[in-house]
C-alpha cells in the first residue's frame, strides 16, 4: 500500500523556501546596515541554524563574498580617531560637570557647618555663664532646684 507523503514534501519546500527567503532577507538588512557578516550573524538574524546555512550552496557563497567585502573595508583610521577623541572630549565635559555640582555643594555644606559651629560656640558660652551663677540667682534656679521653704 503507497503511502501519500505529497503533503509532507510539499510542507518541507515551503519551510525551505520561507528559510531561504528570511536568510536573503537578514542579508540585505546586514548589509544595509554594515553590520557583521558572517554565517552565525546570518542565522541568529534570519532564525534559521548555521548548519542549514553552510548545507545551502547559494547563500553559502552569498555570506562567504558578504563576510570577505565587510572584512576588507576597514573605517578609516581618522574616523577612528575622531570618534574616540569625541568620546573623550564627552567623558571629560561629564567630570567637569560633576566637579562643578561637587565645589558648588561643598561651599553650601562649608557654610552649614559654620553656622553650626557658630551655634555651638553661643551655646558653650551660654553654658559657661550658668555654671558661673549662684544657685541662690532666681534667674539661674529652676522650680526643681529652688530652696523649699520648710515651714507651711
Amino acid at each position: 500500500m503507497p503511502r501519500n507523503t505529497e503533503g509532507l514534501k510539499r510542507s518541507g519546500r515551503l519551510r525551505s523556501q520561507s528559510a531561504m527567503q528570511r536568510a536573503l532577507a537578514a542579508l540585505q538588512r546586514m548589509e544595509a546596515s554594515d553590520r557583521e557578516v558572517n554565517f552565525r550573524t546570518v542565522a541568529a538574524e534570519a532564525g534559521v541554524s548555521t548548519a542549514w546555512l553552510y548545507s545551502q550552496d547559494e547563500l553559502r557563497g552569498l555570506i562567504m563574498r558578504s563576510r570577505r567585502t565587510t572584512a576588507d573595508v576597514a573605517p578609516p583610521a581618522s574616523a577612528s580617531r575622531d570618534r574616540e577623541r569625541t568620546s573623550r572630549q564627552n567623558i571629560v565635559a561629564t567630570l567637569r560637570l560633576r566637579i562643578k555640582s561637587l565645589e558648588e555643594k561643598n561651599r553650601e555644606l562649608t557654610g552649614l557647618l559654620e553656622v553650626v559651629y557658630g551655634e555651638l560656640a553661643l551655646a558653650g558660652e551660654q553654658n559657661a555663664l550658668r555654671r558661673e551663677r549662684p544657685l541662690s540667682d532666681p534667674q539661674n534656679c529652676s522650680s526643681a532646684n529652688r530652696p523649699r521653704n520648710l515651714v507651711g
